[in-house]
């Protein structure tokens, strides 16, 4: 079990916003972090005797900033994040799962393409991740990040987004949108209306290459994912990180398999096979769960993807999936956490 986990001190804390911090973190024996530009760590954090899980996208760039870093803004109705925010500081140590997450980039290309980056609020983080990334990487590239806000002063990285700006001004263009600006302000809010446009100016090479990564609350990226779908740009062209949601109404109403007859799940983990029968209307996680095997998790909703795994051999079903493409399904992705054996064999590896 203590493979799944690590221990990690926090060295620094800095204040971003009034209510946006960033914590600068080591490992406890000071080895090197492994993560990918974009990617998430989750937190085991211990509250009211209760264990929570959240996950929070890096906001540092492994080769380019010295430390692995979260930037963590409080939410709202937020106990867990007011919690973080109240008192985590420096020298705490703290626990998590290893690194995870697919929201990055595929690869570096030698052909000129543009890379846009819509984020809003603390859907910067990992755009702000891959940014540096970017930059540093693929010089032939041209970002373009679009960044919504209600204000400046609200504005995660102001600072830092204009020092790139002035390190690599041909490279890198920036349009902020702030909510509750004046009204001389042309564009206030991203809609369909106004993306179209705005993609449409800034291309500057072939369209087909053009990548676009997406952050932001849900209405904020249905919205832009389904302008750029109907502008004509492929599946795979689109990358979207979603904020752990609440999906237990729609999982409620979608309901599970009514098929109960018990099904041989081989789960291939860390090197070690463990074999599990498992109800067909059981989902896979909560099962292996319940018969003492720590598999990674964070949502348990199909959203974040802490939980993906391939299935090579039989057949299961996902009740529900917010992060898999069409294509990494057909290559056998599936989520543990929504997913249900069909066929009596089953492997996974994860």
């Amino acid at each position: 079990m203590d493979e799944l986990y690590i221990h990690l001190r926090i060295r620094e804390v800095i204040a971003e916003t009034q209510d946006a911090f960033t914590y600068r973190l080591e490992t406890i024996d000071r080895r090197g972090l492994e993560y990918q530009a974009g990617q998430f760590i989750t937190f085991l954090i211990y509250l009211h005797g209760t264990e929570y899980r959240r996950s929070y996208s890096f906001s540092s760039t492994p080769g380019i900033d010295p430390y692995p870093s979260v930037t963590i803004r409080e939410k709202q109705n937020g106990e867990i994040s007011r919690h973080i925010l109240h008192h985590w500081k420096a020298g705490d140590q703290v626990t998590a799962l290893l690194p995870s997450g697919r929201f990055t980039l595929p690869g570096y290309s030698t052909t000129p393409r543009d890379i846009f980056l819509l984020g809003a609020g603390s859907g910067i983080t990992p755009l702000f991740s891959i940014l540096k990334d970017v930059l540093h990487h693929e010089p032939t590239a041209h970002i373009k990040l679009i960044y919504s806000n209600t204000s400046e002063s609200r504005t995660i990285f102001h600072r830092q987004l204009q020092e790139l700006l002035t390190q690599f001004p041909e490279q890198l263009h920036i349009i902020h949108l702030y909510s509750s600006d004046p009204p001389d302000q042309i564009i206030r809010r991203l809609s369909n209306l106004s993306l179209e446009p705005l993609v449409q100016q800034q291309l500057r090479y072939m369209k087909k290459d053009a990548r676009f990564f997406v952050c932001g609350p849900p209405e904020y990226m249905r919205m832009a994912l389904l302008t750029l779908t109907y502008m004509g740009f492929e599946e795979g062209q689109l990358h979207k990180e979603n904020f752990v949601v609440n999906t237990a109404p729609q999982l409620a109403r979608i309901g599970t398999p009514e098929d109960s007859s018990m099904k041989n799940v081989e789960l291939h983990l860390r090197g070690g096979v463990h074999i599990l029968s498992i109800p067909g209307n059981h989902n896979i996680l909560g099962e292996a769960l319940a018969q003492g095997i720590a598999i990674p998790y964070s949502c348990k909703g199909g959203v974040c993807g802490s939980c993906t795994a391939r299935c090579t051999k039989g057949k299961v079903w996902m009740a529900l999936n917010e992060v898999l493409t069409d294509k990494e399904i057909e290559q056998g992705f599936v989520l543990t956490c929504t997913g249900y054996a069909v066929s009596a064999e089953v492997v996974i590896e994860i």
